[in-house]
């Protein structure tokens, strides 16, 4: 036998031996657990592959969630006065078997606020509630449930949801915690979708895969954005590669808690323990998403897109009019940069050092596919780049320098400064054998030469020794520049050591805040150091030139003479016409963005990682989807986003019409029918009632995947309906009230307290999407800026999720710090200070009538005698305290009290106000 062989069968030998050994004590068992570890740490080092790397696909499960659902006729029941839709029927055959009667109906102001704080998070006015109270209509309930399913908060209510579920937040994480400017196109984008009622499989489609649709619309391609709410570390010296496999490990996780229900992440190091998911397939699924990367797009709001394309058509025709006259200059420049021989050498991300490059003070580096380094970061104060690579080369002369223009970068770049410029200080060269890479020395550039400079700023001066100048190719006259830019420096002695060279790049930027590259791309040469001087220019450009002249597109004439006039003629009429019709262009000023990804035109090679650790690959593996669920069927031999989509929604998929319907349900109800919301996996709670999962999870299919078809249906029922009183009968016997013989009663969530605060008080400025806002701006919670190492401390109290990972369901927590923050929040006073003076300035003279208006305000219903006698008490109180202290009653009323009005009945408006916003029963869903 091999040595790999023998060391397998040793395992299995000393696996025998601590079964037997186990029986004589815990420690001896231990001890042979050791040497069983060791035996089989010494066979993997031998070259064995591992188990979980070589399992066969998961055989099928006849776990009830592998299963596909089956569409059980509704039950017959006894009591067939109560069924309203089918949902009644599955409940109520359940109470019946256990002998036990649906709670009765709840009242109308019940019904009212129940309904409209779950479905669009507001609570109804009391205009509102008088209204449904007195429609008598058959019909009117049904009426009031259309009502709020058209209303535009609908999508806000439901959009929060599916936030908690993508991990959305306004910022990177981690130390750096960036702010994201652009994330909440993205969360428009659910908003609109959800009111649309876009059908959840090509809601589904578009997140998962929307640039792969053909034809793929702005709007699809913003869908993307899902993606992008995975965390991102913007430390200086951060691994760039180790934190796109966290981001790539995210994604794959994600999907699998909001669309599947499964713990797939627990096969990221192993197979997974108690469900049928072998490693090899969890990074099949990874494998989809290793191949894409991160990119902002321009995204003008579908209001924008009419002038979005006038502009368009505007910047099309300035283009030939600015390429329409002949140029023999620049016919003949173009011959001559074409005629330049190929001398230069561009690595690829595979060739450099890793984590050996990068660069300091929050810069991140990430690689492109044409061998440059896109720059992203907050960049604190003076920073450099550092490039570090092995290479074979033998006499490099030179090191060219290329900065490049970049649609994502200010004024199209190459520099991230407000004007596009960048500040090149020095460029350092280092080297050593790769046989003592620790001790790299210094070589020095013996001359440098640039396109071009900036007067003032010659190349020259980026190898001066002198950190205050530098290298920069800025045209202030230009109103955008966006140009390609390219620098050769000639070294004095040629580097190369036999078998092999450690080399180091570092460019040095001290030109100030945010004057640095923003693209870069570094090549060498073995060539001739006597040719290097005509060999500045951008290997874009040179690319163009060698296009003979009738084959160049319109975008490649003007990219090839804007550079030369740029170059040659920076203060052409022409040059300077041309750029200001770009600065008008869409995309350039003014621009919405937004953050998708793209797929990778090579595709990366993914491997399993044993361990879960990607530095030790081990198999390669191509993308697939779990082999226990329903069969995959890619469109081509190469499988991508798209194909994983479609078969995420394909009716035959067990888990995600069942998944989907299950948050609906416990989004309506507080809980699950199968409480593990998360696992519908094997460790998880079975449903409650499997067979009412099934149909509903049918019937969402049957209804054409329309999410407000199936919430209405809910909500419709029976079942919904019911009283959320507690039943002492069933305390014993259905504590959780996983029978529903009730409504279940819970508070509202972190978002909505704060609407509800916002709402009654008068102070909710209700406008739908837009950039996220500072926490004091009276906007509804789903648009406050959440960042993620600072949220706002309020959410945090009501137990908002942290954005770090999917939460599919949110803690419930009941803490003082709770009954503290809405005494006490500057935000919570100001609402109950506002509310006071609705109580003041209402038509209503009594104190009586001004408690029933904030009661009707907050609550949605009338106080009761025993809650106006205990808080009239309270009012003749205040009103003697106040009158007997007019600083204090000054400070309490604030300073936006209605003109006219005495500061002792402010002041005791706004205590009786902020008392009633503090009943528990405010921020209960009831």
């Amino acid at each position: 036998m091999s040595d790999a062989v023998c060391r397998q069968s040793q395992v299995r030998c000393v696996a025998r031996r601590l079964r037997r050994v186990f029986a004589h004590g815990w420690l001896a068992g231990i001890l042979a657990g050791c040497a069983m570890l060791a035996v089989a740490q010494a066979a993997r080092k031998s070259g064995a592959a591992t188990s979980t790397a070589a399992a066969p696909p998961a055989a099928k499960s006849r776990h009830w969630s592998f299963i596909p659902p089956v569409r059980h006729p509704p039950p017959t029941v006894k009591n067939r006065r109560w069924v309203r839709n089918p949902i009644d029927a599955f409940v109520l055959a359940r109470l019946e078997r256990e002998g036990v009667k649906p709670s009765p109906q709840a009242d109308r102001p019940t019904l009212i606020r129940r309904l409209s704080l779950d479905l669009t998070g507001l609570p109804p006015t009391p205009a509102e509630v008088d209204a449904f109270v007195r429609d008598r209509r058959r019909d009117a309930y049904e009426r009031l449930v259309d009502r709020l399913l058209a209303s535009p908060h609908f999508g806000e209510r439901w959009a929060r949801h599916w936030l908690d579920l993508a991990r959305y937040a306004d910022s990177d994480g981690y130390e750096k915690d960036l702010f994201r400017p652009h994330a909440w196109r993205w969360r428009d984008w659910v908003i609109d979708s959800i009111n649309r009622d876009e059908p959840y499989d090509q809601f589904t489609i578009e997140q998962i895969a929307g640039d792969l649709l053909p034809g793929a619309t702005v709007e699809q391609v913003v869908a993307t954005g899902f993606h992008r709410n995975t965390m991102l570390n913007r430390e200086g010296g951060v691994d760039i590669e180790e934190d796109r496999v966290k981001g790539v490990v995210d994604r794959v996780n994600t999907v699998g808690t909001a669309w599947l229900g499964l713990t797939v992440g627990c096969a990221e190091c192993h197979s997974h323990k108690f469900d049928p998911i072998p490693q090899r397939e969890y990074y099949q699924l990874y494998a989809f998403f290793n191949n894409t990367d991160d990119r902002d797009i321009k995204a003008p709001l579908p209001t924008q897109m009419a002038g979005a394309e006038r502009a368009r058509n505007a910047l099309d025709l300035a283009k030939r009019r600015y390429v329409s006259a002949p140029d023999p200059d620049l016919d003949a420049w173009a011959r001559k940069i074409a005629a330049l021989p190929v001398i230069w050498w561009v690595p690829r991300q595979q060739d450099y050092e890793l984590p050996t490059f990068g660069a300091n003070n929050g810069a991140n580096l990430y690689p492109q596919e044409d061998g440059s380094f896109l720059v992203t970061g907050m960049v604190e104060g003076d920073t450099y780049y550092i490039m570090m690579l092995n290479t074979r080369l033998r006499g490099i002369t030179g090191v060219r320098v290329e900065a490049l223009a970049d649609e994502m970068l200010p004024k199209l770049g190459p520099g991230w400064a407000a004007d596009g410029s960048f500040v090149l200080s020095e460029l350092l060269v280092e080297s050593s054998p790769l046989s003592d890479v620790t001790h790299l020395q210094s070589n020095t550039v013996a001359s440098a030469v640039a396109d071009y400079s900036e007067p003032g700023w010659e190349v020259a001066k980026a190898i001066d020794g002198d950190d205050s100048t530098g290298w920069s190719a800025g045209i202030p006259q230009l109103a955008i520049a966006g140009l390609d830019r390219c620098a050769v420096f000639t070294l004095k002695q040629p580097i190369g050591f036999d078998g092999g060279t450690r080399l180091k790049v570092s460019l040095v930027q001290h030109g100030g805040p945010n004057y640095t590259l923003g693209r870069v791309r570094v090549s060498y040469t073995t060539a001739d150091p006597a040719q290097l001087a005509a060999q500045a220019v951008p290997q874009r450009i040179r690319d163009i030139a060698n296009i003979p002249t009738a084959q160049r597109t319109l975008d490649q004439q003007v990219t090839l003479k804007r550079y030369y006039e740029a170059s040659f003629r920076p203060d052409s009429q022409a040059l300077a016409e041309y750029s200001a019709a770009m600065a008008d262009a869409p995309g350039v000023r003014g621009a919405i963005e937004a953050q998708a990804i793209e797929e990778r035109a090579v595709p990366r090679v993914t491997h399993v990682h044993v361990r879960g650790n990607f530095l030790d690959p081990g198999p390669v593996v191509t993308p697939g989807t779990l082999s226990v669920l329903n069969p995959f069927q890619p469109r081509g031999a190469r499988p991508d986003r798209l194909d994983l989509a479609r078969w995420l929604v394909d009716p035959a998929n067990p888990l995600t019409a069942r998944v989907a319907v299950n948050h609906f349900w416990m989004h309506l109800f507080g809980q699950g029918l199968v409480i593990t919301v998360a696992d519908f996996g094997t460790q998880g709670d079975p449903p409650s009632h499997p067979e009412l999962l099934d149909w509903l999870a049918t019937e969402f299919i049957r209804q054409q995947w329309s999410r407000k078809a199936m919430i209405r249906l809910i909500v419709t029922s029976a079942t919904y309906r019911q009283s959320s009183d507690e039943r002492p009968e069933l305390l014993s016997r259905d504590a959780k009230n996983r029978w529903l013989a009730r409504q279940n009663r819970f508070r509202l969530s972190a978002e909505a307290v704060r609407d509800q605060y916002l709402a009654a008080s008068g102070l909710l400025d209700a406008r739908i999407g837009g950039p996220s806002v500072d926490v004091h701006i009276p906007r509804r919670g789903l648009y406050v800026k959440f960042m993620r190492a600072f949220p706002d401390s309020t959410l945090v109290t009501f137990d908002a999720p942290s954005a770090t990972f999917s939460c599919p369901v949110r803690d419930r927590s009941d803490t003082p710090l709770q009954a503290l923050t809405l005494l006490n929040d500057k935000l919570f006073v100001r609402c109950a200070q506002h509310l006071g003076d609705r109580m003041l300035t209402g038509q209503h003279g009594s104190a009586t009538d001004r408690l029933r208006l904030a009661f009707r305000l907050c609550l949605g219903r009338d106080p009761t005698q025993e809650e106006l006698g205990t808080l009239g008490e309270l009012d003749a109180r205040l009103e003697k305290i106040y009158q007997a202290d007019p600083a204090t009653a000054e400070q309490v009323a604030g300073p936006d009290r209605p003109a006219q009005a005495p500061a002792a009945d402010a002041a005791t408006c706004t205590v009786l106000a902020r008392t009633i916003l503090n009943l528990d029963e405010v921020i209960t869903r009831e």
